[in-house]
């Protein structure tokens, strides 16, 4: 492959001007994009505790362990093979163009330049590896291309930018296989046959071309070296102007991951006093942080969290994929105004998210149930930036969606969201000798009862059950009786920041001054909120949830469940529905089927969508005081899926959920078929 010492400078010439082209064109992209984020003016620290950060990049990029989850095997499988092709081939690359480099200045000192067009990598089994994830990065792309064009989810949209994606992808590797194919048959043009190679697949090639003459596979391997450094430069300035542009930003994503527990909200600083704060929650891009604007260049808009959002299953406007995306496009159209000289309009609602950018309805139809978080393969953060936009509603323009104000002022007023007296709190108690806590009467345990507990007729029936098996097994526990009042969980979650802080001030006065250390709830709105948010505001106290005590109380022989008198009979199984924030919030997913699988009159089954996929009964978020018709109630579709498995039961753990899939059912006319109770009343009816 030798060449005349003028073509080889030619050739050098033409390879540095077009490296140098490529690289300053990606700088200037990369500066633009770093640009867009610095719009976002929240500071947001997300690089303390970098070893952790490390260990979750290993976990979710090297490792990819969210791709093939949760029913998405098909993409996740193909999408490592591609992105496993790019973590072997990045050495490749990066020799590909350092070897240019070399080889080309060889062509103006006049050592070797011959060698500019030198095959890519290194030889041994790491061109076998390399070889082998070329081919399965090529079948991986075969893969997609049906995926788009033929299986078709709904979640994925066929789109012009998809498809370049995936001919670029392509192109590298056809490359990269003719280059080393040609090689190789050029190699064995001297000995009469292709020589032995690691390279595997490449060989393929170059047996099938060997019969070609030199000059033929000459200018074959020439074509392929330039398709090569032409394709791998093109592709690199495409993807920061495109939704690919995941392919650089989604490892940092993970990288940047949220470290705070799961459950716990950023804390807005509320200073009414404070006459220089013009509004609270965010109202403008200006309003957000870095990585919130940051997760619309990782979004693979692969459309798994709409697949799974409760609200868009149910036909209610949230998607939660078009909630990044459209930030996302906020931004660029912000950056390219801001480059015209126009400034912020709080007057113009396009420069307005809440409203503006995003559809209230939209807002105001999210559950938090972090489904969306929980199946995204990139980290991205969909419910902060809700939460930051209900506030900007709630506290500064006054509007609480679907009529849900009506729950905040009952709670600023009596404690409670149904605005009953605070000295009925205690009343569910009557007759049953159940200790109330004072400096006197202090126990080992606070059962916290939450406003449901206490109130609502049906969810007493099950607090009352906790506390008969509580006696039963011997736990000394106290409650608070008129002295608890709501945690605040569904003020904070619609954005009332200042009635939370509030109301949480309270509770940890009450509970700091009465020297509580641990706590047993039964919702688990108020285990997230107690255990994952009090901490921040003075509140230290070790929560679990009445399932986990009570499923360690069968396990210590503390309690032994028999068959009751009246079995479920024939169909006797139990299907459990998840809560979410007890699931998806607090990783809290065995208890309850332990205590099912330790009762011996009943079968467990499990429903399709069920422990980190279990689907949302509609009422977290503050919806349990909504009243949102647009599409389908979204306790009728969890229903529908639960009914599917045709149980004798519905088993329960969460007071909302128990109200929500109660409607449910009867709204389906089962309720003569189908019991949905909580597993607390399940274990009561069968312990002696």
């Amino acid at each position: 492959m030798s060449h005349h010492p003028i073509t080889s400078i030619l050739a050098a010439l033409a390879f540095l001007a077009i490296l140098g082209a490529g690289g300053v064109f990606f700088v200037l992209a990369v500066r633009m994009r770093v640009r867009q984020l610095l719009m976002a003016k929240r500071p947001e620290i997300r690089w303390n505790d970098v070893s952790k950060r490390i260990e979750n990049f290993f976990v979710y990029v090297v490792a990819q362990k969210k791709l093939p989850k949760n029913g998405y095997w098909y993409s996740g499988v193909l999408h490592i093979f591609i992105f496993g092709a790019f973590m072997v081939l990045g050495a490749d690359t990066m020799n590909f163009i350092i070897d240019g480099l070399i080889k080309a200045f060889g062509a103006f000192t006049g050592s070797k330049p011959e060698g500019l067009f030198a095959l890519p990598g290194t030889h041994g089994p790491y061109e076998a590896v390399a070889d082998l994830f070329r081919f399965l990065c090529i079948v991986g792309l075969g893969m997609a291309f049906v995926n788009r064009t033929i299986i078709k989810p709904k979640r994925l949209h066929l789109s012009r930018d998809a498809m370049y994606t995936l001919f670029f992808i392509l192109g590298l590797m056809l490359f990269e296989v003719a280059q080393i194919g040609f090689e190789l048959a050029i190699r064995g043009k001297a000995t009469g046959a292709v020589p032995e190679s690691h390279a595997w697949f490449s060989s393929l090639l170059a047996k099938a071309v060997f019969s070609a003459d030199e000059s033929v596979l000459t200018y074959g391997y020439h074509a392929a070296w330039w398709g090569h450094l032409l394709n791998l430069l093109a592709f690199t300035n495409y993807v920061p102007y495109s939704k690919h542009s995941h392919v650089f930003a989604s490892p940092l994503n993970m990288f940047f991951m949220d470290l705070e527990p799961k459950g716990r909200i950023r804390t807005l600083k509320i200073d009414a006093e404070d006459e220089s704060i013009e509004y609270f929650g965010a109202r403008s891009l200006e309003d957000l942080s870095w990585k919130q604007v940051f997760d619309g260049l990782s979004c693979t808009e692969c459309g798994r969290c709409t697949d799974n959002c409760p609200a868009a299953l149910s036909g209610k406007p949230l998607k939660p994929m078009y909630l990044i995306t459209d930030l996302k496009h906020h931004m660029e159209d912000r950056y390219k105004a801001a480059l015209k000289g126009e400034k912020f309009d709080a007057e113009n609602p396009s420069m307005l998210l809440a409203g503006g950018v995003i559809h209230k309805d939209v807002l105001w139809s999210c559950t938090t149930c972090r489904a969306c978080m929980e199946v995204c393969p990139v980290g991205n953060e969909h419910i902060p930036a809700i939460i930051d936009m209900r506030r900007y509603m709630t506290l500064t323009e006054g509007e609480v969606g679907f009529g849900a104000s009506k729950a905040l002022k009952k709670m600023e007023k009596s404690g409670n969201p149904w605005g009953m007296p605070k000295g009925d709190r205690e009343a569910w108690a009557q007759g049953m000798d159940v200790k109330k806590w004072d400096k006197e009467g202090a126990a080992e345990v606070l059962y916290w009862v939450g406003c449901s507990g206490a109130y609502d007729d049906r969810a007493k029936k099950v607090t009352q059950s906790v506390a008969r098996l509580m006696k039963k097994a011997g736990v000394d526990f106290a409650i608070l009786g008129n002295k608890e009042r709501c945690t605040g969980d569904s003020a904070r979650r619609v954005g009332d920041e200042n009635l939370f802080q509030s109301m949480a001030g309270d509770n940890i006065q009450t509970l700091n001054g009465l020297g509580v250390k641990k706590i047993v709830t039964h919702c688990p709105h108020c285990l997230n909120t107690l255990k994952n948010e009090y901490p921040e505001f003075g509140g230290h106290y070790e929560v679990i949830h009445h399932s986990e005590m009570l499923a360690q109380l069968v396990a210590d022989g503390k309690l032994k469940p028999e068959a009751p008198e009246k079995a479920l009979g024939e169909n006797n199984t139990v299907v459990y529905h998840d809560s979410c924030y007890l699931g998806r919030y607090n990783d809290v997913y065995e208890p309850q089927r332990a205590i099912i699988d330790a009762l011996p009159d009943v079968k467990r089954v499990e429903t399709d969508r069920s422990k980190e996929r279990g689907l949302c009964c509609g009422a977290g978020g503050g919806q349990m005081w909504m009243e949102n018709n647009i599409g389908e109630r979204m306790n009728f579709v969890r229903t529908d899926e639960l009914l599917e498995n045709k149980p004798a039961v519905i088993a329960v753990a969460c007071n909302f959920c128990m109200t929500m899939v109660g409607d449910g059912v009867k709204a389906r006319s089962k309720e003569d078929e189908v019991e949905v109770v909580d597993l607390a009343e399940l274990l009561d009816r069968r312990v002696k």
